[in-house]
């Protein structure tokens, strides 16, 4: 039920949870493995105290049957107790030890304790026939001694098993933990590449997607993925682009808007130029035999130099509508406000003055069309702010150097201005303050957006009833 729908998070969970179970796991073999070698460890040295406890038994043995003192007979007795008490009281984990010395007498299915207890009372039993008899025969201290030895290969033998034990459960934890290792950094891969497969390559396309779109191609997203985190993504990234197309298109319709604007004044400033060639080839025809060649020769270079005019100004709109990619080159500030300015020219009522302040010398790189846009947007603003024929206006663009980086274009009007409601707002996209219809809101939005991609900024200064002032910063390079 929890992964019946395909989810990101579902498979990422399911991919650390394996990966928890897996260590945990080791983690556990690994954490009984340590307390079994605690246990034997302290096992050890009760069997290193048996050891101890049967080579004192040797000892008094010896000494019993060489001085035949009685001390030593009473310290070997104490000493044969203490070893029974000693396997009775671990009588458990002896019987986990198998010494070679008793693969045989093991045969019978009897436990590693009851042999070695068995072996200890026959022993008591020779110590305590020895001590009821005055004089010891050889025949009885050979069983003594054969018996003792025996005993002493025990307790070695249990020795060497437990050290035995405890470094094969070392070996095996080495092994366990290295193992663990390895099924963990195997298992860290493989979540690594579950969530580049799964989470990354889906970003990627996004990516890729936006990159394309930041470049001008509009294109919807296509992404392989059933997740339904990938899924609800690229539907919020389908809607946005939507919406983008839907902006594009509104932005496109203000730019037509702007270029009906323009060719309105196109046509009265190329109007000028096709007079004066038309004029001049008139007189060329009617007068062609009867004029000198100076003159003939002034009228046909007026008719070129209008006609380069002409193509100038044509040039100017098919720079400023054709779509590109974003381009800086070495631009004249002077030349390029004043071919804006023959955009609007015709739409300059008479009641307004033009007023031009730029220093011949001043260069900016910048993307040509571009800024002129940005530009057209605000001077078109400024001119529908001083509409009112009652009042002197003036519309002032003023060019200057800040420093040696950057340069400064302030456009000025004495206009009705703008509130201070409004000021903060003039550049959010779809706000005007003009009549439905007559602004779409977008026209100081794209201007601002151009200074920015220009790594510019752009700042407003305005009084309600005196006038507004647009401060462009630009940098040179």
């Amino acid at each position: 039920m929890l992964f019946r729908e395909s989810s990101l998070r579902k498979k990422i969970i399911l991919g650390y949870i394996a990966g928890l179970v897996i260590i945990l796991i080791a983690a556990s073999f690994i954490l009984l493995n340590l307390v079994f070698i605690e246990e034997r460890i302290k096992f050890f040295s009760v069997i290193t105290r048996f050891v101890d406890t049967v080579l004192e038994i040797r000892r008094y043995e010896k000494n019993y049957f060489l001085y035949k003192q009685p001390d030593d007979l009473e310290r070997l007795q104490e000493y044969i107790d203490n070893a029974l008490v000693i396997l009775k009281r671990n009588y458990s984990n002896f019987d986990i030890i198998r010494p070679s010395s008793l693969d045989i007498k093991q045969g019978d299915g009897r436990s590693t304790s009851d042999i070695a207890i068995e072996m200890i009372t026959r022993y008591k039993i020779l110590i305590q026939t020895a001590k009821e008899e005055r004089d010891v025969d050889d025949a009885l201290q050979e069983e003594v001694r054969k018996t003792g030895h025996e005993l002493t290969e025990l307790a070695e033998d249990l020795s060497n098993s437990e050290r035995d034990i405890i470094k094969k459960t070392i070996v095996s934890t080495k092994r366990s933990l290295i193992l663990s290792l390895v099924v963990f950094f195997t298992g860290t891969v493989f979540i690594g590449i579950m969530v580049s497969t799964l989470v990354i390559r889906p970003l990627k396309e996004l990516e890729q997607s936006m990159n394309s779109i930041a470049s001008g191609r509009f294109e919807m997203l296509h992404i392989d993925s059933h997740d339904q985190e990938i899924i609800s993504l690229k539907k919020a990234f389908e809607r946005m682009v939507k919406e983008i197309f839907s902006q594009r298109d509104i932005i496109r319709s203000e730019k037509l808007k702007s270029l009906g604007t323009m060719l309105a004044g196109i046509a009265h400033e190329i109007n000028n130029p096709l007079s004066n060639i038309s004029t001049s080839a008139e007189i060329l025809e009617e007068e062609i035999n009867g004029l000198d060649s100076e003159f003939k020769k002034e009228l046909i270079q007026q008719i070129i130099r209008e006609t380069d005019r002409a193509r100038d100004i044509v040039r100017s709109v098919l720079d400023y509508t054709r779509d590109r990619e974003f381009r800086k080159e070495e631009v004249s500030l002077s030349e390029l406000i004043s071919r804006t300015m023959r955009f609007v020219k015709s739409d300059i009522p008479s009641h307004v003055t033009f007023h031009l302040d730029i220093p011949e010398g001043l260069v900016v790189r910048v993307d040509r069309q571009k800024l002129q846009h940005a530009l057209l947007n605000i001077i078109k603003n400024a001119i529908d702010a001083m509409s009112d024929i009652n009042r002197e206006g003036i519309l002032a663009i003023k060019g200057y150097e800040l420093g040696d980086t950057l340069v400064s274009i302030e456009i000025s009007d004495t206009g009705t201005g703008i509130s201070d409601d409004n000021l903060h707002k003039i550049f959010d996209p779809f706000f005007t303050t003009k009549d439905v219809g007559k602004g779409t809101g977008l026209g100081l939005f794209i201007s601002h957006n151009i200074i920015r991609q220009h790594r510019g900024e752009i700042s407003v200064k305005s009084t309600p009833g005196r006038g507004t002032t647009f401060t462009i910063t630009l940098p040179k390079e």
